[in-house]
């Protein structure tokens, strides 16, 4: 019975006509919002004489493209100037700052946008007020910059508007837990300290615990973001973090510099980050900024006076000798970065030999285990030819100083135009750089006799003394074109060879330590060894090309390309194995590999002619 009744309801549903036709409605019943019966005309048009129009062609609903994101820019806009008027009564409640609100009160709003129905209707409960926009910026893990307005991009009536700069931001440092601090610390002292020996140990981990009792950014947490920044750049462990914490210490340094006033008042830990985060850049970052980021430590040593740390008025005001030695490191540190800049491009030296009154750095196992010995002044070094007992940091300091009187020798000799031809006096002083430098390795060797590129300071300063032959040569090459002063450019480039080579040779023997603790300028050496392998082999494809015209072999000169490529191709290997993590291995072999492709061709020309 009940299947039978529900048969015949569905019968009657499918018989039954619909209520209305398909279709558009008319004009006038979507105006009144009655049902339409779809006839023409409709009955209630027909009804209340009424035109019964349908139209088919519909715009399409909502806000036209762009117009909704265009308003909540524009209040968003509305809402930055709010924060910022509030941030400068909060910090500065005078009259001017109240002039400036009156100014923000009187100017016109914001010109309305148009929209359609449905964008007059939009919720815009979505944008936070400007109390809830206050809140501290570390609530949150990550530091989110608010990007600046410029004077174009302001309204009408917000042109003589002046943005008060933002309050210095707390520490954001929630991310780092107590693992991750005792992690970072590890890796700074175990790969980054070997070639940056700047601080005491000890001394660094009783300072620690005072930065988490401190309230908001300071010298000494900009210190410690710095040391755990650059300690990233040499781990593949914290790649996804390194350039967060890059920015948020240069941030915090910018920030703290711009309010400091007084010319007077330097802190060492604010020349040390800064002399950090310059390495920093150099590894991993383009050259240009990592050149003024050094420039403006170099600056900031000479305001701090750490060239004369040993002058005894300058003494008298730190009893800690320990905090002495690091001064003295400091300045050390920042005096061979200048001289290893001036070697790629020849600038001008920033901190002069002359005006130095710092004696050279003491012994590291002195040095961290409290009781830092007193070296020499480096003029004292120099006057009585003994390196002995010297710290690899000191050890690099003379070579990199006998590097800088060449390069001083050779900026002199460019600014004589009168003087075509290399004078008596250069050759002199040649002789005396050659002489003191061939001195110095002999001693870093009697000194050291085991080189190991597990000491990357003392594997560097091995490499830096040959690296220097090379730089004399070319600097030989470019000041000395008379016929008379052959015999001595001939002797320079035997040298170089014999330095370029023996660079390779320390490179092929040492390839299997990990790239990792390299010296971040053990690029530089091995570029200067690669390109004076490189010139030798132009040299050996010339000849060869000379000589297969008179019938003469060429298979001699072939073993001696292969000699040569095998140890330019070991340089090659090194600075590829480092452009991963070294940005400059990968500028250099950017400057290599064009050369190398084209000598290989003419090679392989001179062997097809033969």
């Amino acid at each position: 019975m009940t299947a039978a009744r529900r048969t015949k309801s569905a019968v009657d549903t499918t018989d039954r006509a619909p209520r209305q036709l398909p279709g558009s409605a008319c004009e006038a019943c979507q105006k009144r919002k009655v049902r339409c019966d779809r006839k023409s005309p409709c009955g209630t048009c027909k009804d209340g004489g009424l035109v019964c129009e349908i139209n088919t062609q519909r715009r399409p609903r909502g806000p036209k493209k762009g117009e909704l994101n265009n308003l909540r820019s524009q209040v968003g806009v509305c809402l930055n100037r709010v924060v910022a008027l509030e941030r400068r009564l909060s910090l500065d409640p005078t009259e001017e700052a109240l002039t400036l609100a009156t100014q923000f009160s009187e100017a016109p709003p914001v010109p309305e946008m148009p929209s359609a129905s449905s964008a007059s209707d939009q919720d815009f409960s979505q944008f936070p007020s400007p109390s809830c926009q206050r809140r501290p910026s570390w609530e949150s893990d990550i530091h989110i910059a608010m990007s600046p307005m410029t004077p174009s991009s302001l309204p009408m009536g917000f042109s003589t508007f002046q943005f008060p700069p933002s309050p210095q931001s707390p520490p954001r440092c929630a991310f780092v837990d107590d693992l991750m601090r005792a992690d970072l610390d590890q890796l700074y002292f175990d790969r980054v300290h070997p070639n940056v020996p700047i601080f005491s140990q000890s001394r660094y981990f009783a300072r620690s615990r005072q930065i988490s009792m401190m309230d908001g950014p300071n010298y000494l947490l900009c210190l410690q973001y710095a040391m755990w920044t650059l300690a990233m750049s040499f781990s593949s462990q914290f790649e996804s973090s390194r350039d967060l914490f890059y920015k948020e210490t240069r941030h915090m340094l910018e920030n703290l510099d711009l309010h400091e006033d007084d010319m007077n008042t330097v802190r060492v830990e604010q020349v040390q980050a800064w002399l950090l985060l310059a390495f920093y850049e150099f590894a991993r970052c383009n050259y240009r900024r990592a050149w003024i980021t050094a420039g403006r430590a170099f600056r900031l040593v000479q305001l701090a006076r750490l060239h004369e740390v040993d002058i005894s008025e300058n003494a008298a005001e730190c009893d800690d000798a320990v905090s002495r030695e690091e001064k003295r490191r400091t300045f050390w540190v920042a005096y061979y970065l200048d001289r290893l800049l001036c070697i790629r491009n020849r600038r001008p030296l920033t901190l002069i030999e002359e005006m130095i009154c710092t004696r050279l750095p003491s012994s590291d196992l002195a040095f961290q285990g409290g009781s830092p010995v007193q070296e020499r002044f480096l003029e004292e070094v120099f006057a009585s030819g003994d390196h002995s007992l010297l710290s690899p940091l000191a050890e690099s300091a003379i070579l990199l100083t006998i590097f800088g009187r060449a390069v001083s020798q050779c900026q002199a000799q460019r600014t004589q135009p009168t003087y075509a031809s290399a004078s008596l006096e250069f050759w002199m002083r040649q002789e005396w750089v050659k002489n003191t430098l061939s001195s110095s390795l002999n001693s870093l060797m009697v000194n050291h006799p085991v080189i190991s590129a597990a000491e990357p300071m003392l594997f560097f300063s091995t490499m830096m003394a040959h690296a220097v032959k090379i730089y004399m040569c070319q600097i030989v090459e470019s000041t000395s074109h008379e016929e008379s002063c052959r015999p001595n450019v001939v002797e320079c480039q035997n040298q170089a060879m014999h330095a370029a080579r023996e660079i390779a040779r320390l490179v092929k023997a040492h390839e299997h330590i990990p790239y990792f603790k390299a010296y971040i300028f053990l690029p530089l050496a091995i570029f200067l060894a690669a390109s004076r392998l490189m010139a030798h082999l132009d040299c050996v494809v010339e000849n060869m090309q000379a000589l297969t015209p008179l019938g003469t072999s060429c298979y001699q000169g072939m073993e001696v390309k292969d000699g040569i490529n095998a140890e330019f191709q070991c340089c090659m290997n090194a600075l590829r194995s480092m452009q991963s993590f070294n940005n400059l291995a990968r500028e250099y072999l950017l400057v290599l590999e064009p050369q190398e492709s084209f000598s290989l061709t003419a090679f392989q020309g001179a062997f097809l002619c033969e």
